[in-house]
């Protein structure tokens, strides 16, 4: 006896084209769903391997900026496991697995928007990492003269963003501080300027300097979020379409 599954399209109640374009459609965002993981996983992976960047954190005392980043890395570490769910239940109409996957789905959505707000929150202008940079560089800067650590940390900061100071040059005159030649661009021989922005202070330029990576991975997050809304009204669907039919006389009658 042929006891060999029936992908049939008609197996699962509902017109054979309904279940069909319903079939192909959450096939198709799971393979993207695969994708985007992967690219969220290897972002997340390009942050957190840049060693330069690693030691500026590390530097700063900035390491609540990683807790975004590996949240959304297990988003999409996740996601890959939930795609593969996705398409296998899909393709055999397995209603446990489709269950399984909206189940991912739902955790999934709820982690990358999460990571994405803090993303967002600590690591663009006008969030509040500014006015904790804003803080931090004060402090390093005030106590630059007798701690050699703060100063060579600030240096470094200011020699590779290309900044000066926590808002400008103007923080060394204010506090009598001998301004480091790190605050002077060594091809034109002037204070950090940068056409639009003026007098460069390091807690704009390392926060725009920190929006090149955050923006990426959380533009990839929210990204995907919104497609998986759409994958789970399909799949919720398509269950129900399973449950209707082995409730309908029909599935009694092939049984």
């Amino acid at each position: 006896m042929d006891r060999r599954p029936n992908y049939r399209y008609s197996g699962v109640g509902g017109s054979p084209g309904e279940v069909k374009c319903l079939t192909l459609t959450i096939i198709t965002f799971n393979v993207i769903f695969a994708v985007l993981g992967a690219t969220m996983v290897s972002l997340a992976f390009w942050i957190t391997l840049d060693t330069t960047f690693k030691y500026w954190i590390r530097d700063l005392g900035m390491q609540h900026f990683w807790v975004g980043v590996y949240v959304l890395m297990a988003a999409g570490v996740l996601v890959m496991l939930q795609a593969f769910c996705g398409i296998c239940g899909a393709f055999q109409r397995k209603g446990r697995m489709l269950i399984m996957s909206c189940i991912c789905m739902g955790v999934c959505f709820l982690l990358e928007l999460g990571g994405a707000a803090y993303m967002l929150t600590n690591g663009i202008r006008g969030s509040h990492i500014e006015n904790w940079l804003r803080h931090r560089f004060y402090y390093l800067i005030s106590v630059s003269d007798y701690d050699e650590r703060s100063s060579r940390i600030m240096n470094i900061i200011q020699e590779w963003v290309g900044c000066c100071g926590s808002t400008g040059v103007l923080d060394y005159v204010r506090w009598n501080k001998v301004i480091p030649y790190t605050c002077y661009n060594p091809v034109t021989g002037n204070a950090w300027y940068v056409d639009g922005y003026g007098y460069m202070g390091c807690v704009r330029g390392f926060t725009r300097f920190l929006e090149t990576k955050a923006a990426w991975i959380a533009s990839v997050a929210l990204f995907l979020a919104f497609f998986q809304i759409c994958c789970f009204v399909a799949a919720f669907y398509l269950i129900r379409l399973k449950r209707d039919y082995q409730k309908s006389q029909d599935f009694l009658d092939s049984r």
